[in-house]
């Protein structure tokens, strides 16, 4: 997984080959997403007998929390050769103005 950050926004980057875009599922809970998805063993290949196996297959979550600045109502999401790009721009954060606070005599 890549994030990275510019003036306008965040993108995140996450590869997963060998996914269908229906087993992938974002989420956003408050400052929170939560990406998931699935790699299915397909059942051809229960029937053989490996020798070795470097392919991975089940589930994956990954939990990330939100900069304050994301705009989280519009959050895009593409997929395409095996590549999930997750978008989402900066908004505008109210400016915090300081206040002074008089200090009386007990």
């Amino acid at each position: 997984m890549d994030i990275a950050a510019n003036e306008k926004g965040y993108s995140i980057t996450i590869e997963v080959p060998g996914i269908d875009k229906n087993d992938v599922a974002i989420e956003v809970n408050d400052s929170t997403m939560t990406i998931r998805g699935e790699k299915k063993q397909s059942n051809q290949e229960q029937t053989k007998h490996f020798y070795r196996m470097e392919r991975s297959y089940g589930s994956f979550q990954r939990v990330l929390s939100l900069p304050g600045d994301a705009d989280q109502d519009k959050i895009k999401a593409t997929f395409k050769d095996g590549l999930l790009t997750v978008t989402m721009p900066r908004k505008e954060l109210p400016i915090s103005r300081g206040k002074q606070i008089e200090v009386k005599t007990a």
